[in-house]
């Protein structure tokens, strides 16, 4: 049995890690608001994007767009999205999980955001062709670079196509791994894009021909397929931050509470082993009295 010393040294080591721990649980339910807002803010956006490429499809001859079409090649590029720190619960883990899940055909081209999707990357031994941190701001630039470089790969046929792996926000307790298809652009999941949503209502739809679009239906669609690509990937940089913070937040809460637990459990083990000797103490007083007379 440990003695009082250890058990005091124990309990000021759990009442400083819970200390910690509940600081960081501050922080990052602060981050955490933010970058919730920040992600359910950016889902109309991407609702209406896809509406308005749903009401161009159906005017133009799909077989024209390369990034519609696809290509011959078997190799596959892959878009991870991940954290730089841990201390976020399963989440990276998750993420990782479900990409030695997928079976994806031929050579496999890795594209990671945040250190812990970049270290399983190396670790394993696949092709990491780029990496980006994954810093607290996210900027639209780094959707830009992202897609730009997924884009030249897929029309110059050195991938065939191209998917993107994130932790998908639903709420505080919950963050899903997600993997969307990116390239070629899936056009029967335009409708149900980050956010999951329905099939868009008949009204929608009856409206189609009252619109103009200029230059044409063809420039308008390259330029809009292109930044429904960024957008995606822009979004999901969102709710990888918000997923992050906020299973960091749960994590830290949890460990905080574990830390109180465990402190309550020494201290009544403390008491016992001091009333222990104690009353030890006691006896031998009385003994040696005792044996005195």
């Amino acid at each position: 049995m440990a003695n009082t010393r250890e058990l005091r040294r124990r309990i000021k080591s759990t009442k400083n890690t819970a200390q910690i721990t509940k600081a960081m649980q501050m922080v990052s339910a602060v981050k955490m608001r933010r970058a919730q807002d920040q992600a359910l803010n950016g889902r109309p956006y991407s609702e209406n994007l896809n509406e308005a490429l749903s009401r161009l499809l159906p005017r133009v001859d799909i077989k024209s767009h390369p990034l519609l079409t696809g290509n011959d090649s078997k190799a596959t590029g892959v878009i991870i999205l991940s954290t730089d720190k841990g201390l976020c619960g399963s989440l990276n883990t998750n993420i990782i999980r479900t990409i030695m899940n997928a079976k994806f055909e031929g050579n496999t081209l890795f594209y990671t955001v945040g250190k812990k999707g970049r270290n399983f990357v190396v670790k394993s031994g696949k092709t990491l062709t780029a990496d980006f941190e994954n810093p607290d701001l996210v900027i639209f630039r780094k959707a830009v670079q992202l897609t730009n470089m997924v884009k030249d790969s897929f029309k110059a046929s050195e991938v065939g196509q191209v998917y993107l792996v994130y932790p998908h926000f639903v709420s505080t307790i919950k963050q899903e791994p997600k993997m969307v298809k990116l390239l070629p652009v899936d056009i029967s999941s335009l409708d149900n894009l980050i956010t999951g949503s329905e099939t868009r209502k008949p009204e929608t739809q009856k409206t189609s021909s009252e619109f103009l679009y200029e230059p044409n239906v063809d420039a308008l669609l390259d330029s809009l397929l292109l930044h429904e690509i960024q957008i995606r990937i822009y979004q999901a940089l969102l709710e990888t931050k918000a997923s992050e913070h906020s299973s960091r937040m749960v994590a830290m809460k949890n460990a905080t509470d574990n830390a109180k637990e465990l402190v309550e459990d020494l201290t009544l083990n403390y008491n016992q082993v001091r009333q222990d000797s104690i009353t030890r103490e006691i006896l031998e007083i009385s003994s040696a009295s005792a044996a005195m007379e």
